[in-house]
């Protein structure tokens, strides 16, 4: 009996030896991806972009299609801080506008998320190009819209002080 107890020891001792070591080499690797995600983070926070952009790195749904999920990488504003971010999103088909997401900072987000998301970050740069493309168009011309506003106002000021003085 006692053979089977010591037995039984020995492998869990052995196994969590070998846990030990595994864990050790898996968050050293795991470090890695994280400052590379930093090097890539810090660039594009030097382009102060101020626009989130996602692309999808994987689906799922229920076999009736009601229940759907998607893992995104993205650039976004997680918690006050801009930079690559992961967010998981699932719900209901009728019911959308109470989908479940949680969003983490790259760094931050569960591991093997980390790992599945690496793969689509250069469609997320192209991704970033066309929504930073697309949200300049709409700034010129919201810009011109304000120069036009603006204009207007103006003649109105310059007008009232020759209106002033006809008055006196």
């Amino acid at each position: 009996m006692s053979t089977n107890n010591d037995s039984l020891t020995q492998r869990v001792q052995s196994s969590y030896r070998q846990l030990a070591v595994a864990a050790t080499t898996l968050n050293a690797a795991s470090d890695e991806l994280g400052k590379s995600i930093e090097e890539l983070d810090s660039a594009l926070k030097n382009l102060n972009l101020g626009i989130p952009s996602w692309v999808t790195f994987s689906t799922g749904d229920s076999p009736d299609g009601v229940y759907y999920s998607y893992d995104q990488v993205g650039y976004a504003k997680i918690g006050g801080k801009w930079g690559i971010a992961i967010r998981s999103v699932s719900g209901n088909e009728y019911q959308r506008e109470h989908d479940d997401v949680d969003a983490w900072l790259f760094n931050d987000a569960p591991r093997v998320l980390r790992v599945q998301a690496i793969g689509s970050i250069p469609d997320l740069l192209d991704q970033l190009t066309k929504d930073a493309t697309e949200a300049t168009t709409k700034v010129n011309e919201k810009a011109e819209q304000a120069r036009q506003l603006a204009t207007a106002i103006n003649a109105l000021v310059e007008q009232k002080p020759k209106e002033a003085k006809r008055s006196r």
